[in-house]
């Protein structure tokens, strides 16, 4: 793999698809029913403990150069710590993006496509996931250049096109369902900024590993602002959105939204930039998980495994029996293993790793001074 591939904006754009993919779904949802009314000042809250995260996370990664979470582990613990993390990834990575897939199909399936199976829709995202990795990681890159902007824009507009319908006293009560439910409890949802996941493997991908900080405060940055846009709009529009069970809240707005005789079907046009979203968040999924399998077996070539890869998303994403189970998936396992690996964990393997690398500096510092 050449490891000088990724610039600045691609950076930026493949961190945002992550987000994004979950905004387009059932993320917004999943943040109001933790917080009711005040999710968007819980939003700007988790945002603020995010950038605190961020900018000590940064502070942490200075002294590896050009290193991702798998080096520095590696540097801790050996390579057992590296390739027990390094499996938490890919355990992570499969049931987070199948979910995510399976949510979409079944959208698909009961708005368009009533007579197909969930398994062929399942069927023809991955392969365009594979088509693009086996195109390699420079046409995934070209392709969501494209993808996110139209998406950006697509969000834009189903947001502000529900705008006259607005009611903003459906903000209050501010504090939502409390306090300690937007401040305490509320601390959960900061699992929302998933796109972190990645970031911890995108440093030695950079041409220049100097814009690893750039990259990481804007792309969170733009998914705080979407993430903060979709929450509002979502609260202003819906009377009850908590009632909202089985399609997507961002869709349903699309869905009633008037844009006059030159467009009858606006959802239609919606919906084809979502899938073109998804298809290439999974390729970028199955990227990450083959980039970290070959680090934790040192495979050469890693090609072939796409197909394995693959295999195990469409059989992650047919497990759950409906949409019931779906719904736990992504807001209870999702929730909690955000918050363990990417949050937790990760952060103390860069923690224990700085505190490591700095005796060690110390100890080589007093025997050139001796």
């Amino acid at each position: 793999m050449n490891h000088s591939q990724l610039g600045r904006i691609e950076g930026i754009s493949l961190i945002v698809i992550i987000i994004l993919n979950h905004i387009v779904l059932n993320l917004p949802k999943n943040l109001i029913d933790q917080c009711g009314s005040s999710t968007p000042l819980n939003i700007l809250y988790i945002t603020i403990l995010v950038f605190i995260f961020l900018w000590i996370m940064l502070k942490l990664w200075k002294p590896f150069k050009n290193s991702d979470i798998l080096d520095i582990s590696e540097f801790l613990g050996g390579k057992v710590l590296k390739n027990t993390l390094g499996f938490f990834f890919i355990l992570y990575f499969l049931t987070i993006s199948s979910t995510l897939l399976r949510n979409f199909a079944e959208i698909l399936k009961l708005v368009y496509f009533e007579k197909a199976t969930v398994g062929i829709v399942v069927l023809i995202f991955l392969i365009a996931a594979v088509i693009g990795n086996r195109f390699g990681f420079k046409t995934i890159l070209g392709a969501n250049l494209i993808v996110v902007p139209l998406v950006l824009i697509n969000l834009l507009i189903a947001f502000f096109s529900v705008s006259a319908r607005f009611d903003v006293n459906r903000i209050f009560p501010i504090l939502g369902y409390g306090a300690s439910q937007t401040f305490f409890s509320g601390m959960s949802n900061i699992f929302a900024f998933t796109g972190i996941s990645c970031l911890y493997f995108i440093k030695p991908l950079l041409k220049n590993p100097d814009d690893f900080n750039k990259v990481t405060y804007f792309s969170i940055g733009i998914s705080a602002f979407y993430l903060f846009l979709s929450v509002t709009t979502l609260i202003f529009s819906f009377a009850d959105i908590l009632t909202i069970n089985e399609l997507s809240p961002v869709y349903l707005l699309i869905r009633g939204t008037d844009f006059g005789r030159f467009l009858q079907r606006p959802d239609a046009l919606f919906i084809f930039g979502w899938i073109l979203s998804l298809m290439s968040y999974l390729g970028i999924v199955i990227f990450f998980i083959l980039h970290v399998l070959k680090k934790i077996t040192k495979i050469q070539n890693t090609k072939p495994l796409i197909y394995a890869v693959a295999t195990l998303l469409f059989i992650f994403a047919l497990i759950p029996k409906n949409m019931a189970e779906i719904r736990f998936i992504q807001e209870t396992i999702f929730r909690y293993s955000t918050i363990i690996l990417v949050f937790i964990v990760s952060f103390f393997v860069l923690l224990f790793a700085y505190i490591k690398h700095k005796k060690k500096s110390n100890k080589e510092d007093l025997v050139k001074n001796e």
